[in-house]
């Protein structure tokens, strides 16, 4: 639960053997990953963040992670 909403939440990053791990490429994979999934209506998004990890091959990767609130279940009281 987060602020009273029952919500769902889900990453999106690069895959690890991506040749390309720029922020560029993270952004058109968000992209394309979103495009091709139910769309999320802007009004039921709660936040959108963004992290990154540092991996044992020295390479820093990212991920953007959504929380969004969940039609199916009825918000919290």
């Amino acid at each position: 639960m987060t602020k009273g909403f029952a919500c769902k939440t889900f990453s999106i990053g690069l895959p690890e053997d991506a040749a390309d791990q720029s922020l560029t490429a993270l952004f058109r994979h968000v992209s394309e990953v979103l495009a091709e999934d139910d769309p999320i209506s802007m009004d039921d998004i709660i936040t959108v963040s963004f992290h990154t990890d540092f991996y044992p091959d020295a390479i820093s990767r990212g991920a953007f992670t959504v929380v969004f609130n969940d039609d199916s279940d009825s918000p919290a009281t």
